[in-house]
């Protein structure tokens, strides 16, 4: 991607970032294939049916404008997370591992109430390959050396991959990406019931902890 078509991706004004949350909101209810253009203008409530090209150029450029939006602060945290195991010499721990992936997920999801995000990524992952991590880490060569957010949260899992499996690939990289997906269908089906009003909803630092354990022992079994 050229650097002149970044602006709406680092820096969105106003009226793309109704554009950005009317996409987040609708891919949440109906995934990918039910947020048309048209059907995110009307979401967003704007009278122009050429809105998404006026403001991003394209709907895919939307999309990387809302991935960056909304994971830039998931992935600071991650890495902020990271950075401390790091110097603790737990790199090599898998629930400190595990608690680098979840807790900032969880974190934006509460400070989002109502959240759609887990949602949104969960109908995304559903276009990528079972084993995502090479694929994304691909794709974002397309940024031409700009931070993409993404890449820190691949490094994280690529820290995973070295403690499932005892390493070996492939089987190690299919154990960490199933253990992903189940982390964030988990918590996109917690933020569903939130948004029903679900009375029997789990707080979500139960939630939380019992992710992590899970996780944790999906990583290691």
């Amino acid at each position: 991607m050229p650097r002149d078509d970044l602006r709406a991706v680092l820096d969105p004004s106003p009226p793309q970032l109704a554009l950005m949350a009317a996409t987040e909101r609708l891919v949440a209810r109906s995934g990918l294939e039910g947020a048309s253009s048209r059907a995110i203008v009307r979401e967003a409530g704007q009278r122009n049916n050429s809105a998404v090209t006026y403001h991003f150029g394209t709907r895919q450029r939307m999309l990387d404008a809302l991935y960056h939006w909304r994971s830039k602060p998931i992935n600071e945290h991650r890495r902020r997370m990271v950075d401390a195991l790091l110097a603790d010499g737990q790199d090599r721990d898998p629930e400190a591992l595990v608690r680098a992936y979840v807790i900032p997920l969880v974190t934006a999801v509460e400070g989002l109430r109502p959240s759609a995000w887990a949602r949104y990524t969960a109908a995304v992952l559903q276009h990528r390959p079972l084993v995502f991590m090479d694929w994304v880490r691909r794709d974002a060569k397309r940024y031409e050396g700009i931070d993409v957010p993404v890449v820190g949260t691949i490094d994280l899992l690529d820290l995973m991959r070295t403690v499932a499996c005892d390493g070996v690939e492939p089987l190690a990289g299919l154990r960490v990406a199933t253990v992903s997906r189940a982390v964030v269908a988990a918590v996109a089906a917690w933020e569903a019931d939130d948004e029903r009003g679900d009375p029997d909803l789990p707080p979500l630092e139960v939630l939380t902890e019992q992710l992590v354990r899970a996780a944790t022992g999906m990583l290691t079994a």
